[in-house]
């Protein structure tokens, strides 16, 4: 199902609304929407360099929430899943006691518990929420769950490689495969069954960052630029379905902090988000909007997370 933005937007709050989690009826209205999650860093005797305690969020209204239920660590993995919603207003991730996964509004509120038999998977497991929160996507390499909130309905589907998030309007699932030849492959999985697929031009092949639009065809790529020839970090457009790769945006940033995720927002632009790492203190975010018609991008956003952080999630990551 193709709707156009403008209809997500309407149908969002209707869908979301009637499970008792936060509708997203614009960016400035509604429950509190997280700019982002994180986990700290603690020194262990034995395993060294290790995440701990529950997850933290930073809401825009300038709060921190401890998500004290969550845990840092999971069985087969170093550090736990955790997700947010593009809008940021609801969060996924694995209980501490038990490691399963819940679902609840990032302002708080109830907790719902998702079927046991809903898993991530382990090393190679993913975690993603939908743009607007209203789908749960869980799974790795070769198949994943799209669990819908509303109805409690459960779509299998087989994917090629690793799943790297949902589509703009949550309709479709991106998946990336790299092939022993050295080339990528993009795949466009519809909760309906039609797939889409292309081999990835270098650009996007050697893209840090991706993400998929609510046409269901249309891949944002993101470059980490040059530090050798000075060039910036770019982003690009490639469709699926005709193969076409667009001109260049450059970004304001530079090589050193290239953009870490992306997302497409309802109205058709892209979000962009980069940090400084490497470091005890809290940690730089950097928030670009791109308009991918205009060529145009600017940075919408500043803030900080941590101290200590040792993963940083983003919505609709």
């Amino acid at each position: 199902m193709r709707q156009s933005s403008a209809a997500v937007a309407l149908l969002a709050p209707a869908v979301v609304g009637g499970l008792g989690l936060p509708a997203a009826a614009s960016a400035h209205t509604g429950p509190p929407q997280a700019r982002a999650a994180w986990v700290t860093t603690c020194e262990l005797p034995v395993e060294g360099t290790s995440p701990c305690g529950p997850w933290h969020l930073l809401l825009r209204d300038g709060r921190k929430v401890t998500v004290s239920d969550s845990a840092a660590r999971a069985k087969g993995r170093a550090t736990s899943l955790f997700a947010l919603s593009g809008d940021g207003r609801t969060i996924v991730y694995q209980r501490a006691r038990d490691h399963r996964l819940v679902v609840r509004a990032a302002a708080g509120g109830p907790v719902r518990e998702l079927p046991s038999s809903f898993r991530p998977g382990g090393e190679d497991g993913a975690l993603f929420l939908s743009p607007v929160g209203d789908r749960v996507l869980a799974g790795g390499k070769g198949h994943v769950k799209v669990l819908t909130l509303a109805t409690g309905r459960i779509t299998r589907l087989t994917v090629k490689g690793d799943p790297a998030g949902f589509s703009g309007d949550g309709d479709e699932v991106l998946a990336t495969r790299d092939l022993s030849d050295g080339t990528k492959w993009l795949y466009s999985h519809g909760l309906d069954g039609r797939t889409l697929r292309s081999p990835a031009p270098q650009f996007v092949a050697n893209a840090v960052a991706l993400a998929l639009s609510s046409d269901g065809h249309t891949v944002a790529a993101f470059s980490s630029g040059d530090p050798g020839r000075g060039t910036p970090p770019r982003t690009r457009t490639y469709d699926l379905e005709t193969a076409r790769l667009s001109d260049g945006v450059n970004l304001p940033l530079t090589s050193d902090t290239p953009p870490d995720h992306a997302r497409w927002a309802p109205d058709g632009t892209l979000v962009a988000y980069s940090y400084d790492s490497g470091t005890t203190k809290s940690t730089v975010v950097r928030v670009l909007t791109v308009d991918p018609a205009s060529g145009q991008a600017r940075r919408t956003d500043t803030y900080k997370v941590g101290p200590d952080s040792h993963t940083i999630v983003f919505p609709g990551e």
